[in-house]
């Protein structure tokens, strides 16, 4: 009897535990944790391709002339006439200080020199006033030079310092000319001197 109201007591509590606690065969809400199979981000996602130019791409040809491009001929030299070349314009000062003769050791020879350029400077002037009356160029250049002097000259006189110096210049001048002129000189009265004819006459008185 011991043993059935046991039975009966642990099929009660049994039955009790059983209807307290929700069915074991019962659905449990599925969790809403991501399944383990869903695809996750790869660890190492694929970066983009960099777009660095391979080491291998063809570089552009280089501009550069063959080496063995053909030069041009050279030309053939051509014979120009011979131009003559416009003789070398070298001023020449024909003016030099007076030198004597005495200063040099062979007087003559010196003399001699001296006298020749003195007659080759008065050639030299000679020619220049020749080629300025026949040359055209040199005739219009000296008319030219000769214009600007007289416009050189007009442009100075007209400063002050000049105005006041020509100024004293003519009273210098006006006292000058008002000044009285030497007396001429006496005539030199030479002793009389016997002549022949004189000593003659008087050898017939």
């Amino acid at each position: 009897m011991k043993h059935l109201f046991f039975l009966l007591l642990f099929s009660m509590t049994a039955v009790l535990s059983a209807a307290a606690k929700p069915a074991t065969t019962t659905a449990k809400p599925a969790e809403t944790k991501p399944a383990a199979t869903t695809a996750k981000p790869a660890a190492t996602p694929a970066k983009p391709a960099e777009t660095k130019p391979a080491a291998t791409a063809a570089k552009p040809a280089e501009t550069k002339p063959a080496a063995t491009a053909a030069k041009p001929a050279a030309t053939p030299a051509t014979t120009k006439p011979a131009t003559a070349k416009p003789p070398v314009t070298v001023l020449t000062s024909i003016y030099s200080p007076d030198r004597n003769p005495s200063e040099f050791a062979d007087r003559e020879k010196a003399e001699d020199l001296l006298n020749r350029r003195a007659e080759l400077v008065k050639k030299i002037q000679d020619e220049r006033k020749r080629l300025l009356k026949e040359d055209n160029t040199a005739r219009n250049l000296n008319e030219e030079i000769m214009l600007l002097n007289r416009k050189l000259a007009s442009l100075l006189e007209t400063k002050k310092s000049m105005i006041e110096l020509n100024s004293e210049l003519r009273d210098l001048d006006n006292a000058i000319s008002r000044l009285k002129p030497a007396p001429p000189p006496e005539p030199e009265t030479k002793p009389e001197t016997k002549t022949e004819d004189d000593g003659k006459k008087a050898e017939k008185e």
